[in-house]
């Protein structure tokens, strides 16, 4: 007589395989669906690109090129702890709000300024830009970055004159 244990466990395994073969087959065919339709969407894609890459040299009119320094000139371009402070303070910003003309982090400049690190070559041309800018480029550009209520604010303050004989002139 065979062993009434064994042939249960047998029946039990048989049954298990039966039902995670079903499971895996529905799961096989789910897989295989999607696969085709990211291949489908694949192809779909590389032709959107072909015909946008088309039509935006049509439409889009070519860009400009920007003016550089030109590397010789860069070199030239002292750019010293001691410059950047007087730099910062001249237009009246923050550590914080320079990084944001800048499109650097408040650390960088806080760095550069304790002499930590350098700038790099293109973080150099933006501090000389942002030098060589007249006032209304400035404040166009402070506005656009910090926004209308720190431009008034700038405006107000004298450069020649520190920040507490300003507060002083407010009065």
């Amino acid at each position: 007589m065979p062993n009434v244990q064994q042939v249960l466990g047998e029946e039990i395994r048989r049954l298990a395989k039966k039902e995670a073969r079903a499971a895996i087959e529905d799961l096989k065919e789910q897989i295989s669906a999607m696969k085709k339709t990211i291949s489908e969407q694949g192809k779909l894609l590389k032709e959107l690109s072909k015909l946008t890459n088309k039509t935006a040299s049509i439409v889009l009119p070519p860009e400009e090129p920007k003016e550089e320094i030109p590397a010789e000139e860069m070199k030239a371009v002292r750019v010293s702890p001691d410059r950047i402070i007087k730099w910062r303070k001249k237009i009246g910003v923050s550590q914080t709000q320079f990084a944001k003309l800048l499109g650097v982090s408040h650390l960088s400049v806080n760095h550069w300024e304790s002499g930590k690190t350098e700038p790099r070559e293109a973080q150099k041309q933006r501090i000389v830009e942002l030098r060589d800018m007249g006032k209304r480029e400035l404040k166009a550009l402070i506005i656009e970055r910090l926004g209308e209520k720190f431009a008034k604010r700038s405006a107000k303050r004298n450069p020649r004159k520190g920040n507490a004989e300003a507060a002083e002139e407010e009065k």
